[in-house]
């Protein structure tokens, strides 16, 4: 593990946020998706099922759910019903993760800023009509804008060459062991948010923070 003043040296220039469980509170609401309307199918996942789930695509999760179990509901139906389960939820109960705004407040002043998000244009353009999310954001980057997704490095590639910043000018902040992967394999530095997933397997971040607050208060103090 890094300290926080190896990783926000003085040429860091860009913040590329992962959005689910990093800038909004949304976890929690995918993980009812299972109770509602997938056990309906007969889908129970495990918990090694949800370590594998946080952070990849919709097409990513619905291979999982039909490589798993055997469904009689046609792919295409049962995605449809789950986007509309999700914005149904979204539209009641979403909002931002605690302390983001304030972090955001802090960052926003003095570099560029990024969201890298694994989902879809359809449920990002949902959350984005309820929270004005892309706003804040110089670049936006949705599950479209590459082929290849996390863990794999091209979608950190992609934003990085939007901002026209390298590697190591950039801090990655992710939950999700494929977000982690994916800021490390693009050669950035990346700070593990815990909440989604423990500790225990956020351990090849540079840096691991339980909340937005114990990020901000250690920024307050080397800036």
């Amino acid at each position: 593990m890094l300290k926080i003043n190896q990783i926000f040296n003085k040429n860091i220039k860009a913040i590329l946020f992962d959005m689910d469980g990093v800038v909004i509170d949304s976890e929690k609401l995918y993980s009812q998706s299972e109770n509602t309307l997938l056990s309906q199918y007969g889908v129970k996942f495990d918990s090694s099922d949800w370590i594998k789930i946080k952070g990849c695509t919709e097409s990513q999760f619905y291979d999982l759910v039909y490589s798993k179990f055997h469904l009689d509901i046609p792919r295409s139906e049962l995605m449809q019903q789950g986007r509309n389960f999700l914005k149904n939820i979204f539209s009641k109960k979403l909002h931002y993760m605690n302390g983001f705004i304030e972090i955001y407040s802090l960052l926003k002043e003095k570099y560029k800023l990024a969201l890298v998000t694994s989902t879809g244009d359809e449920l990002a353009n949902h959350i984005n009509s309820l929270l004005s999310i892309y706003e804040k954001f110089d670049v936006v980057i949705t599950s479209s804008s590459s082929k290849l997704h996390k863990p794999n490095p091209d979608p950190y590639l992609i934003a990085m060459k939007s901002l026209n910043v390298k590697p190591n000018e950039c801090v990655v902040i992710e939950d999700s062991i494929q977000g982690i992967k994916a800021g490390k394999s693009a050669g950035c530095y990346v700070i593990a948010l815990e909440g989604s997933l423990e500790k225990k397997f956020l351990l090849d971040a540079d840096y691991i923070i339980s909340n937005f607050n114990n990020l901000k208060n250690n920024l307050l103090q080397i800036n």
